[in-house]
């Protein structure tokens, strides 16, 4: 199941005592049509805001020898000094860039010593400016200024391949996934258990078990071939339409979770408990035959662009035609969500025929509903960060990658 989910900021870990939240708005997943109720309410109609912005910098360069030519820029994120952490995957190193777009430092690069970037494939910032390595063997910890602090070390057959991209306000690890190999290893479990993952060798264990539909029938990967030979991946082309399961955290060290097929966002407590809903009465949409017509045109567009950057892969991957592809009943409402810096939800709806292209709502924990970003409006960003800023990892009109920093000066009502 496709997974988001994004990292927050550091509180003890005696908040997981508060109260829960009375925040049942009448609705359910099979609810009947749109908001009708009060405007400016979340059981009211939407509300659209228009996004007041100013540029900050971008960068992204297409010559060859500049310190911002990207390879391939996995993630940002900011610290809470307004410095941009932009981690490159291809390149194996994460570029500082500060508040006037400028280079301060590089930090990693490629090798095997410490310090340096072998494996990695996520990196998790804090917001103290420090670093978590992620990689399918080794989890590596730095320290703000990039130096080598200490490795972690996991075995794939009994710790297993942590799958994590966001860190608790303890430290702790929020992992949405723990592969483990080997013969022995244990069946999958139901729904989509989200693990906390400690970091001083103590044993992780599941914080929540998020929803999902039940897996078909056929695998949706399979591999063969050897290393001699080489590797075959076969993928298969799934079912369109299942949920996500998309989360971020509050700064009280809650989780914003979405899992439903409805309008509906649990906060989940460091204690595991759900500890109030936020939910709007707008329902599904049926999959007819033009939504269907639709998935099957972004699959083809997406699959030959993953063709294109696959050239150069050590590995064949085949995956299946559009002819493969099998549908859900129904349309989630929700698509994804984040959480800003002032603890806003920024709850990303799904458009008419399916796709990621629906408004998004901007709302607060408590409940509060605070307007509607119009499809054609202010994209929810890859990283929030302080005084507004905002992060987004884009490509130009020569297929250059580029990442653009702006700042929210306001909402305003449109109109």
């Amino acid at each position: 199941m496709p997974v988001s989910a994004e990292a927050d900021d550091k509180v003890p870990r005696y908040l997981a005592a508060l109260a829960p939240l009375a925040l049942l708005l009448a609705c359910s997943d099979a609810g009947g049509g749109s908001a009708t109720g009060i405007a400016g309410t979340l059981d009211g109609p939407d509300v659209i805001v228009s996004a007041v912005t100013e540029e900050v910098f971008t960068v992204g360069s297409v010559a060859g020898d500049d310190w911002d030519t990207f390879g391939s820029v996995r993630s940002v994120h900011f610290d809470a000094r307004a410095n941009l952490h932009i981690f490159d995957m291809q390149a194996e190193h994460i570029l500082v860039v500060g508040p006037d777009g400028s280079l301060v430092r590089t930090v990693g690069g490629r090798g095997e010593g410490p310090g340096e970037f072998g494996n990695v494939t996520s990196v998790i910032v804090p917001r103290d400016g420090s670093y978590i390595a992620m990689g399918f063997t080794t989890i590596d910890l730095l320290e703000p200024d990039g130096e080598f602090a200490r490795r972690i070390t996991l075995d794939p057959m009994t710790t297993g391949i942590v799958i994590a991209n966001m860190v608790l306000p303890d430290g702790r690890l929020l992992a949405g996934a723990i592969m483990r190999l080997g013969d022995d290893a244990e069946e999958a479990e139901e729904g989509h258990p989200i693990h906390i993952f400690p970091l001083d060798g103590t044993e992780a264990e599941v914080l929540y078990t998020a929803w999902r539909p039940p897996d078909e029938d056929e695998d949706d990967i399979s591999v063969s071939g050897s290393r001699e030979s080489g590797r075959r991946v076969a993928w298969s082309a799934g079912r369109a339409f299942e949920p996500f399961v998309s989360y971020d955290l509050l700064n009280d060290g809650r989780l914003a979770l979405i899992d439903s097929i409805g309008y509906r966002v649990k906060l989940i407590g460091l204690d595991g408990s759900v500890a109030g809903t936020i939910e709007r009465p707008i329902a599904p949409l049926a999959v007819d035959e033009a939504i269907r017509d639709a998935e099957r045109e972004r699959y083809r567009e997406s699959t030959a662009r993953a063709n294109a950057r696959r050239t150069n892969s050590p590995i064949q991957i085949d995956v299946e035609g559009v002819e493969g592809l099998t549908f859900a009943d129904e349309v989630p409402v929700l698509y994804r969500l984040k959480v800003d810096r002032e603890d806003r939800l920024w709850v990303q709806r799904r458009g008419p025929t399916g796709d990621d292209d629906g408004p998004t709502d901007i709302v607060t924990p408590d409940g509060g509903y605070v307007g509607t970003l119009a499809p054609d409006g202010l994209r929810t960003p890859d990283a929030f960060g302080p005084s507004g800023l905002m992060a987004y990892i884009e490509r130009d009109e020569l297929d250059v990658q580029t990442v653009r920093v702006v700042r929210l000066i306001a909402l305003e009502p449109r109109g």
